[in-house]
């Protein structure tokens, strides 16, 4: 007897043996490596510091596979594949067939929705995963031109008649069914001043239009009067079509008399609403410029119930951080996304220091801001010990820095750690480094940082001397740069290394750098543009240098060389005076999308 249960289990452990084998080889993997993610044509990253999984995937046959964020690579099973990307994540239904997926006109009319087509993608995963996706959405924009009053009413509702109900995912197509949507508004200035922006399907792609009616309401929300505006309007994917009209015309049964306005083609600052709601984003404690920002965020940093200390900044205002020294969490710094004709939230800061112990926080994190240092440096460690998970900026300027980004001591390793540091549409103007790298790491212990992504940035320099990263030589683990799309000029003919990437212990390396442009004032004989040790996966595309600007080394092989294109006084419309925008549109920067696309317009 027990010599049957032995062959028993014998046979029994064999049979899971094959079973697994034949399952790895069934499910044999490959990796994701390269993604690329587009907003209406142009390059598209998750805003840094958040979660968001923008990517779905789904099978051939449109059954639901997985759900994953563009920050990372991941594997796949060996097969077909629909992939759909969008902004909008909480707007697709899991584990929904993707067949089935139909995203309904948001009644409400505040949701905008950003998708892309599917995108069928098989293995070998050799090729880049390359998703566009394009905005769906534009808003109408109506208001009142009165300047008098009518106090018969309380309500304006808009009744707005669409020609687009849903989108249909599968098939990327609008489902033209026509839906009526609906909006009150209060208003106890009996229609002064009212403006009201509404969110719809964009209708440009099917060629139709929208209709508007007005009704008003009594204060028992009974209709006392009706209007329909004259005509229809387009509603443009990611731009606002504006309707101005008057409101209170009690002898004119049909509103005739308006002005429809483009936002593309711009308005001036009075047809603007001044008054338009700030939305301040969830968890966020919004600091009015008159308040001491410095303050709010040292008593937010001490407050044990504040986990994150998140704080929103007006477009516009000035605002004084001053010196922040070991920071124990998380921080936000969020400014509001500037409308037409206002600037980015002003912010004077000190040098920033961090301390966590031995725990790990998730971010530090500056958004939507124009930031000048009061100090040399941006960050400046002196044996500090942390580890974040995520340093970001996005979408800030910063001027004339008096040193570096990043200047460290620290005296133990792996004391200061870094996963990501991400610098994702920013401009640095007037770099000058005073002997320092502008991302220096440590050179005498193993103060990490992992994962260094350059993206749609522009980096002038007046005097930069070292490399714009350096000090990696003690680095141990794991190393990946990224350096695409972005614009770099030097303004003086020394002989600087533009990326001294040298490390000799670490035990991977991937490099990626495309897309970019390299141009500025070279002196003959002298300069670096890559120092290169011990990269074990690199790609080199697209990279295009000015004529004239040239290196005395270039540190790269033959067919990963920079391409020429025209002059820089030829490309750039005033180097000068910092103004970069592409004026050669027929030059490859232009047509290729070259370097930052903030300059591409």
């Amino acid at each position: 007897m027990r010599k049957n249960i032995l062959y028993s289990l014998a046979g029994l452990t064999l049979l899971l043996c094959m079973y697994a084998c034949s399952d790895d080889e069934k499910y044999s993997t490959s990796v994701v490596t390269q993604i690329e993610l587009f907003l209406n044509d142009k390059p598209w990253a998750v805003n840094t510091g958040l979660s968001t999984k923008p990517l779905f995937i789904y099978k051939e046959n449109g059954e639901y596979f997985a759900n994953y964020t563009s920050h990372y690579r991941f594997q796949l099973p060996n097969g077909k594949y629909r992939i759909i990307s969008t902004i909008q994540t909480d707007s697709i239904p899991c584990p929904d067939n993707l067949n089935d997926i139909v995203i309904r006109q948001d009644m409400g009319a505040k949701v905008k929705y950003d998708i892309s087509a599917p995108v069928e993608y098989s293995s070998p995963f050799n090729d880049p995963l390359s998703i566009r996706m394009y905005s769906r959405t534009g808003v109408l924009r109506l208001r009142a031109t009165d300047k008098k009053a009518d106090k018969r009413y309380s309500t304006v509702r808009a009744v707005l008649s669409c020609p687009i109900s849903a989108y249909k995912i599968s098939e990327a197509k609008y489902i033209e069914t026509p839906v009526e949507v609906i909006r009150d508004k209060s208003t106890n200035s009996g229609g002064v001043n009212y403006t009201d922006d509404m969110v719809l399907f964009e209708t440009q792609t099917v060629g139709k239009e929208v209709g508007v009616r007005i009704d008003y309401l009594d204060q028992n929300n009974n209709v006392i009067q009706s209007k329909t505006i004259d005509g229809t309007f387009p509603i443009l994917p990611d731009d606002t079509t504006q309707v101005a009209f008057a409101l209170n015309n009690a002898d004119e049964p049909m509103i005739q008399d308006y002005k429809v306005t483009i936002a593309s083609e711009g308005w001036n600052d009075e047809e603007i609403n001044p008054e338009a709601p700030m939305r301040i984003p969830e968890g966020y404690r919004y600091v009015n410029p008159e308040e001491n920002l410095e303050q709010i965020c040292k008593a937010m940093m001490v407050d044990a119930t504040v986990t994150d200390v998140k704080l929103f900044l007006k477009a516009g205002g000035t605002y004084n951080l001053k010196r922040q020294s070991d920071l124990p969490k998380s921080l936000y710094i969020l400014g509001e996304k500037p409308m037409s004709g206002q600037e980015l939230a002003y912010m004077e800061m000190g040098n920033m220091s961090i301390s966590t112990g031995d725990n790990k926080i998730d971010a530090i994190h500056f958004e939507n801001l124009n930031i000048k240092t009061t100090d040399s440096d941006f960050f400046k460690f002196k044996n500090q010990q942390f580890h974040v998970k995520e340093i970001s900026l996005k979408n800030c300027d910063i001027s004339d820095l008096g040193r570096t980004m990043w200047y460290q001591e620290v005296n133990a390793g792996l004391a200061q750690t870094v996963d990501y540091l991400i610098i994702d549409d920013c401009r640095f103007f007037g770099l000058n480094s005073s002997g320092s790298g502008l991302f220096g790491l440590s050179t005498k212990q193993d103060a990490p940082i992992y994962n260094f992504i350059f993206r749609n940035s522009t980096f002038h320099a007046n005097n930069l001397t070292k490399a714009l990263i350096t000090g990696l030589g003690s680095m141990t683990g794991d190393l990946s740069i990224t350096i695409e799309h972005c614009t770099f000029i030097g303004m003086a003919p020394v002989g600087m290394t533009f990326f001294d990437l040298s490390p000799k212990k670490t035990s991977s390396f991937a490099l990626t750098v495309k897309n970019n442009l390299f141009s500025g004032i070279s002196g003959p004989g002298s300069g670096t543009w890559f120092n290169l040790r011990n990269v074990t996966n690199r790609t080199f595309t697209d990279n295009y240098h000015t004529q004239g600007f040239v290196m005395n080394t270039w540190g790269v092989n033959d067919n990963e060389l920079p391409l020429e294109t025209t002059s820089m006084d030829g490309l750039f419309t005033d180097v000068e005076n910092r103004d970069l925008t592409i004026k050669d549109k027929s030059s490859e920067v232009y047509t290729k999308n070259i370097g930052d696309p903030h300059w591409i317009k």
